[in-house]
């Protein structure tokens, strides 16, 4: 006779090592390192890091188990995401991290976000070299990181722009507004071509042409558009997306 068997189903325990410990360790390590003011940026990267991991990081949970471990501990015992999860938390995370949290979350400078890329990078490849993260995980990562490094301080730079000239040009009088998130479909030397994502359609704005040369294709931009007899003008700006 078969003797009966039973499945045992492993419910996921909190982490050893934790996101917390592994980033208290990283940071140590780039104390003995660096000098005191690059430090400091750093520990405001991962700072930053650690408060998006906490705030959304459980969006990114990709079973059941992790999401019921997650809440119960949450709620229960009041444990944030970052003593929960281990290090293989931290990099599905990445882009929600570099491409909205520091965008849609923190009022960062064009420094702050050229830093945040740099950091990630090194973040990533020194998990790599302690073994919490396999080569083509730090690839994946190193890839986002690395577009981050370049595309936010000039996604952050053209929306400086767009705020300066909005500041200084708005017309005095307009008939009818247009607010919305506008994709940049194309740019000519002057003149942008953008398409809302609500009901604004197609619309072509003039713009300097030293705004033109940061814009990009595909990248969104919040702005308040007024109808004049000369077309379309900025009124106010928001923030600039790449994306």
């Amino acid at each position: 006779m078969m003797k009966n068997s039973k499945k045992v189903l492993n419910f996921p325990t909190v982490a050893v090592p934790s996101i917390e410990d592994v980033l208290s360790e990283f940071l140590r390590d780039q104390q003995r390192r660096l000098k005191t003011r690059t430090f400091h940026r750093y520990e405001e990267v991962i700072d930053l890091l650690r408060h998006c991991l906490n705030g959304y990081g459980y969006h990114e949970l990709d079973n059941s188990a992790e999401v019921a471990l997650y809440e119960k501990l949450y709620f229960q015992k009041n444990l944030e995401f970052c003593f929960i999860f281990g290090p293989d938390k931290i990099l599905p995370s990445l882009s929600n991290f570099l491409n909205y949290f520091m965008i849609r979350k923190v009022m960062a400078s064009e420094a702050l976000l050229q830093s945040t890329g740099t950091v990630a990078k090194k973040l990533i490849r020194w998990l790599e070299e302690r073994g919490y993260i396999d080569r083509e995980q730090a690839l994946r990562g190193i890839r986002i990181a690395s577009e981050a490094a370049r595309e936010l301080p000039a996604a952050e730079r053209l929306a400086r722009l767009l705020y300066e000239y909005a500041q200084n040009h708005a017309p005095r009088y307009w008939t009818s507004e247009l607010d919305d998130y506008f994709t940049i479909d194309t740019v000519h030397p002057g003149i942008l071509i953008l398409s809302g994502s609500s009901t604004s359609g197609i619309v072509e704005v003039r713009v300097p042409k030293e705004i033109t040369d940061h814009c990009r294709v595909g990248w969104q931009v919040n702005l308040l558009l007024g109808k004049t007899r000369n077309g379309w003008c900025i009124l106010e700006t928001g923030n600039v997306y790449p994306v």
